[in-house]
Formats: C-alpha cells, sequence, structure tokens
C-alpha cells in the first residue's frame, strides 16, 4: 500500500515538474507544428529538469546538456540563437536547483536514519522542492517572456547570450571542481547562477517594454501629426466657407468679361490652397494616420495609388503590429516605385479587410525586376543594405505571432504579398 503511494504521488510529481518546465519554455520559444516536435518538446520537458544532479558529474550535465541544446535547436520555431539563449538562460537554474535539492534532501536522509522510509520521504520531498521551484519561475517568467519575437533581434539575444555564459560556464565547472562530500561549497555559486538567470528574465522584460514605447511613441506622433493637419484642413475649410461669396464674386467677374482662363487660374489657386490631403481609409486614427503618411508620400512621388481599406471592426491585433504591416510593406513599394523612371508604371494597389472571421491584407506594386536575397531572406536594394531590408522580415514575425500565413510571390515587374490571419 506505502509503495503505491509512494509510486503514484513520484509519478504526479514528476508530471508537476515536466509542466511547468514545458510552459517555461514553451512560453520562452514556440514548438514546431508537428508530432514529432511535439513528442520531443514533451520529452524534454520530462528529461532536462527531472535529471539527477550530483558534484563531479560530468555525464549527467553534459549528456543533458546537449539533448536540451539539440531539442530546443531543431523542434521549436524561433531562430537558433534565439533558443540557445533558452538554453543559457533556463538550464543553469535546473543544474542549481538539482543539485542543491538532491544534497539538501541526502542529508536528511543520512541524519535521520538510512531507512526505507526516509529514503522515500527524502526523494519526494526532493521532488516537491524542484516542484515548486518551476511552478514559481513559470509564474515569476510568464508575463515577461510575451511578445520577446516582436521586440527583441538577433543582436539582442548574442548580447544576452554572452551575459549569460558566466553563470553558465561558472555552474558547470563548480559541479565538476566541488568533490564529494563538500556540495556545500557550490551553493554561493548555484544561488547566483539562479539570481543572475532570473534576472536576466527582467532585462528581457525591459528591452521588450523599451522597444514596444519607442514603437508606440511613433505611433502617437503620426497620430499627432495626423490630428494637427486634419485640423489645419478644417480651419482651411472654415476659412473658404467664410470668404466664398468673395471668391464667387471674383470668379462670377471673370465669367461676366468672358475670361475664362483668369477664372480657371483664379479657381485653380484656390483648389491648391484648401486642398484637404487627410483622408478617412478607417476608423483607427492610428493606423488612418500611418496610411495617410505613405499616401501622400506616395502621391508626391507621382505613383498612382488605389487603396481599398475596409477594417473598421476591432481587430485582436495590437495597434504596433497593425502599423507595422501597413508601414513597412508600404516602405518597401514606395521605394520599389521611386526605382522606375517611367512614371506612368509606378502603381500600388493596396486591399485590406476583415471577413468572415478573417483579417486580409494585399498589396502589389510594380518594381524594376531586380530582387535581392541575403541568406535567402529577401534584402534592400539601397547601397546601404545593412541598415535597411528588415521589413518583410518584420511583417513575417508578426503574421507569425498571430498564426498566420504570408504569401509572397512576384513576376518580373509585379511584387505581391498577401497576408491572412484568423481573428475569431
Amino acid at each position: 500500500m506505502y509503495n503505491i503511494i509512494y509510486n503514484l504521488t513520484t509519478v504526479i510529481l514528476y508530471i508537476v515538474i515536466s509542466y511547468y518546465f514545458y510552459k517555461v519554455i514553451a512560453n520562452f520559444s514556440s514548438v514546431k507544428d508537428n508530432k514529432y516536435a511535439k513528442f520531443a518538446s514533451i520529452f524534454g520537458a520530462y528529461l532536462v529538469p527531472n535529471v539527477i544532479i550530483y558534484t563531479s558529474d560530468i555525464v549527467n550535465i553534459f549528456y543533458t546538456m546537449i539533448g536540451f541544446i539539440l531539442i530546443m535547436v531543431v523542434f521549436y520555431k524561433s531562430s537558433y540563437i534565439k533558443n540557445i539563449s533558452a538554453v543559457m538562460i533556463f538550464y543553469p537554474i535546473v543544474v542549481s536547483i538539482n543539485l542543491m535539492a538532491n544534497d539538501f534532501c541526502t542529508k536528511i536522509y543520512f541524519y535521520l536514519g538510512k531507512t526505507l522510509w526516509m529514503d522515500y520521504f527524502a526523494h519526494t520531498l526532493e521532488m516537491c522542492i524542484i516542484s515548486l521551484s518551476w511552478f514559481l519561475i513559470y509564474h515569476f517568467s510568464k508575463d515577461k517572456l510575451s511578445n520577446i519575437d516582436r521586440y527583441i533581434d538577433i543582436k539582442t539575444w548574442v548580447m544576452i547570450d554572452i551575459i549569460c555564459l558566466a553563470p553558465f560556464i561558472s555552474i558547470i565547472s563548480t559541479n565538476i571542481n566541488t568533490p564529494m562530500g563538500k556540495e556545500y561549497q557550490a551553493y554561493p555559486i548555484a544561488i547566483a547562477c539562479i539570481v543572475t538567470s532570473l534576472s536576466m528574465i527582467f532585462l528581457i522584460e525591459y528591452i521588450v517594454k523599451s522597444v514596444k514605447n519607442r514603437l508606440e511613441n511613433q505611433n502617437l506622433k503620426l497620430e499627432y501629426s495626423y490630428y494637427r493637419e486634419l485640423e489645419e484642413n478644417q480651419k482651411n475649410v472654415r476659412k473658404l466657407n467664410h470668404d466664398m461669396n468673395n471668391h464667387l464674386s471674383v470668379i462670377y467677374s471673370f465669367l461676366e468679361y468672358d475670361n475664362l482662363e483668369g477664372a480657371k487660374e483664379y479657381f485653380n489657386e484656390l483648389s491648391d490652397k484648401f486642398n484637404v490631403t487627410n483622408r478617412v481609409f478607417c476608423k483607427n486614427s492610428i493606423v488612418n494616420a500611418v496610411i495617410n503618411s505613405k499616401y501622400n508620400l506616395a502621391i508626391k512621388n507621382q505613383i498612382d495609388c488605389f487603396f481599398n481599406i475596409d477594417i473598421d471592426e476591432i481587430l485582436p491585433l495590437e495597434d504596433i503590429d497593425l502599423c507595422s504591416i501597413f508601414s513597412n510593406t508600404l516602405d518597401n513599394a514606395i521605394e520599389a516605385s521611386l526605382k522606375l523612371d517611367d512614371i506612368s508604371k509606378r502603381k500600388i494597389s493596396l486591399k485590406a479587410r476583415c471577413d468572415k472571421g478573417y483579417f486580409s491584407f494585399s498589396i502589389c506594386n510594380n518594381y524594376s525586376g531586380i530582387i535581392k536575397f541575403n541568406k535567402g531572406k529577401y534584402s534592400s536594394t539601397k547601397s546601404d543594405s545593412s541598415m535597411h531590408g528588415f521589413g518583410l522580415e518584420n511583417v513575417s514575425e508578426i503574421v507569425n505571432k498571430y498564426s498566420g500565413t504570408l504569401d509572397i510571390n512576384y513576376s518580373k515587374f509585379e511584387f505581391n504579398i498577401l497576408a491572412i490571419i484568423k481573428i475569431t
């Protein structure tokens, strides 16, 4: 009976440890969409946090570390650098917690008596400590690791990995060099590694918030500019209404004396003076400001534009992401159009709408027929390509964030992008 209770408790605790470790990693990076990847990720969630760590234990430490790296790199969606970052941050925590929990419970076993029941108690206590640790780590990190794909680039992940090298190497070397029976010597390093790794989660949260705030400020500036221009246009319209009788009298005078050229010239001056440049493409003011800004830039550069926007309903997409889709694709389309010497060929067609539970976005533009690739990705044709060419990559990351589909195709002189995201 006692054996059954012990075995059942052990299984439950193993499941709890694996579950919360899996949730922590899944919150950091998404598993690939196939059954083998899901099985491997679940197996890794069982293997990695439940490994028994002793001092001078080279085999368990290195084999588990290599297995963790392979699972993250092969079976998770994000970039290799980001997935390795998960190992750099969380593996020192695994080693530190398991080392201290195993040593602490082993000492209890020897101190209170080496009996079968004490062995059961010590082992159960060890798993309770580990499961509680990952429960707390999950609740500590779950809100701090949201949207990291969208706001942290590869260079930042490399910087994070470099910082994590210190605790990563420290705990492994300390474990290897600490002799059996003196495990307490590894405690300060283990605690420091846990604190450092958890601090990295704070750093990631800070970076995400900083980048997000910067993007939100840019959108607010666009919205402010839009309302300023709208206010100026309304003021001009009020002026026009106020002076309408005078303007009509002048035009009537030209017509009365059969001076059609003078009437046309005066009318054109009025049209230019009171031209309203802002249009209402959709009810989302920030998105509308972005589209207006790009539309006016396109018209200024003699690009023929056809915009059909029907997204008046509330979308489950963040305004920053929605603006990024429009701004990045329109920037690329305008850039490509400006490379066409024949002004009559400068054309952009943009369609966006919500229909039957889906948000669809389509943009088509003429281009010179020249496309650059860098490591299999679309690259900017600008002279300083190192500072550009991230537009389509950003759009792709946003679409992936909402589990949508992105289709990019092109003919000899036409470039097309189609994005579809399920919104209900």
